[in-house]
């Protein structure tokens, strides 16, 4: 029996047991629709995938939507042609990707979305797990973190918060609202009086941040609250650069980027909690359990971190695990 006529029965064999047919190097084709590649988390999110299919051993494909949500559907539609035995996405938008659904129905390939969200229910037909982080709880936190310092500062919770906000349809920013929204319905006096997108970028912070500074003169603002290290590291600088010293300290942030924590460290942030990039291991080892024909929890999720600017000790013991280690999170 010729090589080829072999390769065709295996996979014949693999097809009716349920399982996704092999790349012709003998390895599964796995592709992962990245959302975008702006900043220093998703960059290490890309590596982190890369290095995670190396190490269990399949083929993975990408490609970088670069925050528009039409390429990153004509990303998948041309990964889908590929032939990939499954699909991983990092969605843009929530609303917008939803047609990756329909698209992996007609190629018959398994879709696991991870970091952020779509507007469907996983578990269902071929969407079958969705792994995310609890960025609702990040927001509950940040916003437990602002009363706290808001009752500190005048003895009761009220002030003024201005939004960094990443990117208005983007799921981590919608859940992270909603953590946010569901501390302060508690707190009437505590109001956000203006949010602007950043679009999770250092430059697009400092700008924003520009704004703000120009929009709310000294005791107008209370709290800063950014969606992302990168933008708070440019709301930062802004601060600083206005002498707008009575910020430093008022600052609360998502994230988890190195420079964040230096930051936590040095005080300039109160709060920053963490969600970090490593989605790697847990997805491609549950696209082979798909592939594998066994069942997966619909959803799942990864731990987040808090560092908080009086627990300096603890923020700056991670801080030399990751820098040892070269990493950013």
């Amino acid at each position: 029996m010729n090589r080829l006529v072999k390769r065709l029965l295996i996979g014949l064999l693999l097809l009716c047991a349920g399982v996704g047919v092999l790349s012709a190097q003998g390895k599964y084709l796995i592709a992962y629709a990245q959302a975008e590649l702006v900043n220093a988390w998703r960059v290490t999110n890309q590596k982190d995938m890369e290095a995670s299919a190396q190490k269990l051993g399949v083929k993975l494909i990408s490609l970088d939507a670069n925050q528009d949500p039409a390429k990153q559907l004509a990303d998948i539609q041309n990964m889908l042609a590929q032939k990939p035995n499954a699909l991983i996405l990092s969605p843009l938008e929530s609303k917008a990707l939803v047609p990756a659904i329909k698209m992996c129905e007609q190629a018959k390939v398994p879709l696991i979305v991870i970091d952020r969200t779509i507007e469907a229910v996983p578990g269902v037909g071929v969407y079958k797990t969705e792994i995310t982080q609890s960025h609702v709880l990040s927001g509950q936190k940040l916003a437990e973190k602002a009363v706290e310092l808001l009752k500190k500062k005048y003895g009761e919770p009220r002030g003024n918060v201005v939004h960094v906000q990443g990117m208005a349809g983007a799921s981590p920013v919608i859940d992270a609202n909603k953590g946010w929204d569901e501390v302060m319905a508690k707190y009437p006096k505590i109001k956000t009086v203006a949010t602007a997108d950043a679009g999770f970028t250092t430059e697009g912070g400092l700008k924003v941040m520009e704004d703000f500074l120009q929009r709310f003169a000294k005791g107008q603002i209370d709290i800063v609250r950014s969606d992302y290290s990168a933008m708070t590291i440019g709301a930062l600088q802004a601060i600083k650069n206005a002498g707008r010293k009575e910020l430093l300290g008022h600052v609360v942030g998502e994230g988890g980027h190195y420079l964040a924590i230096e930051a936590v460290i040095a005080g300039d942030i109160s709060r920053e909690t963490q969600t970090p990039p490593y989605f790697g291991e847990l997805a491609i080892k549950s696209a082979l359990e798909i592939l594998a024909g066994k069942s997966v929890p619909p959803k799942q999720q990864v731990p987040i971190k808090i560092f908080d600017a009086e627990k300096k000790d603890e923020a700056k013991k991670y801080l030399d695990d990751i820098r040892t280690k070269g990493l950013e999170f």
